[in-house]
């Protein structure tokens, strides 16, 4: 049985202490304990130190600044001995390790840079010798995130993970312009990995497997595949759609080429969505057809073949009560 205790009421001595306890409480043990004997023997009060135990100087003003310093996970300096670390750890091939640092860096260096651009923001048009230190402060942030991400791409690369480089690459040409040399370097990366020329093969894979899963009536493995392969159109279209964009105005050949992959993925995407719906219904699902079916009359218009196709389901499935008249 548990005994309850009857808490004394807090005493004058109780009152003034509190805070201190409050304090100490809050401390960590070593540092509470030896807070408390200083109290205790009213000597002075502690002062910071560095990292051999040596007292700052507190009238230094570097040192009332603590994100100035290395040690702090939100400081550039953090970012960019991650980033060494990182390097070193690929000279000696342990890629696991460089991963964790690169990825740990490019957050650091994300983060300094849109503080940076949302600080700049704000003194816009109130004090321009601000507003220039902060926006040059998130560009050269921006720029280290970029380079560091481009490092973590070539890292996936070695580790035999070209689609875990892809999204990485895009992102630095969207970021870097593909104009500046990193832009360029990433976009090679993307040819010699092959997601430039090849991006419909893998998909066009499962698709494959998806039909031969239905012809053997395994409707579970055929909506396996084509989900994955649905995810693969989609994300190719969205990459496609974003490395046209970064293209514009830039290069026309490149910028025609990729949005017109982009539309093929797009359309890809929709005929495997098709194929998921029908195999829902199959299974007797046709709740599960139902989202399906709308996101491909919203994504090819109801005038197209397919859009076409998908509303006659919706209107067999019961969905719809109105016939469509174009079909």
């Amino acid at each position: 049985m548990v005994s309850v205790r009857k808490k004394n009421p807090l005493g004058i001595s109780s009152l003034i202490t509190l805070p201190i306890s409050a304090a100490l409480a809050l401390m960590p043990p070593a540092i509470a304990g030896t807070a408390a004997k200083q109290i205790a023997q009213n000597a002075d009060p502690i002062l910071p130190s560095d990292s051999s135990g040596t007292p700052l100087d507190l009238t230094d003003p570097n040192n009332l600044r603590p994100l100035t310093q290395g040690a702090s996970i939100l400081s550039l300096q953090s970012g960019q001995r991650l980033t060494t670390e990182a390097r070193q750890a690929i000279e000696t091939q342990d890629y696991t390790t460089a991963t964790q640092k690169l990825q740990q860096a490019r957050q650091i260096f994300n983060q300094l840079s849109n503080f940076y651009q949302q600080l700049s923001g704000s003194f816009s048009g109130i004090d321009n010798r601000i507003y220039d230190s902060l926006r040059k402060k998130a560009l050269d942030t921006a720029e280290l995130r970029d380079r560091a991400t481009y490092e973590l791409a070539v890292v996936h690369k070695a580790q035999n993970q070209p689609e875990l480089a892809v999204p990485l690459l895009v992102q630095i040409i969207k970021s870097q312009n593909p104009t500046r040399e990193l832009g360029k370097t990433a976009y090679q990366e993307l040819v010699t990995i092959g997601f430039i020329d090849n991006g419909l093969q893998d998909g066009q894979r499962l698709m494959n497997e998806a039909t031969q899963a239905v012809d053997n009536q395994n409707y579970e493995l055929a909506a396996q595949k084509l989900q994955q392969a649905r995810q693969i159109f989609n994300l190719s279209s969205n990459f496609y759609q974003q490395l046209a964009s970064s293209f514009s105005g830039i290069d026309n050949q490149i910028f025609d080429t990729q949005r017109q992959k982009a539309v093929e993925n797009g359309e890809m995407r929709d005929k495997a969505t098709y194929q998921l719906a029908l195999v829902h219904r199959a299974q007797n699902q046709p709740e599960l057809s139902v989202p399906l079916l709308i996101q491909i009359i919203r994504s090819q218009n109801p005038t197209s073949e397919l859009g076409k196709k998908a509303y006659q389901q919706l209107f067999e499935i019961g969905f719809v009560d109105s016939p469509y008249a174009g079909l």
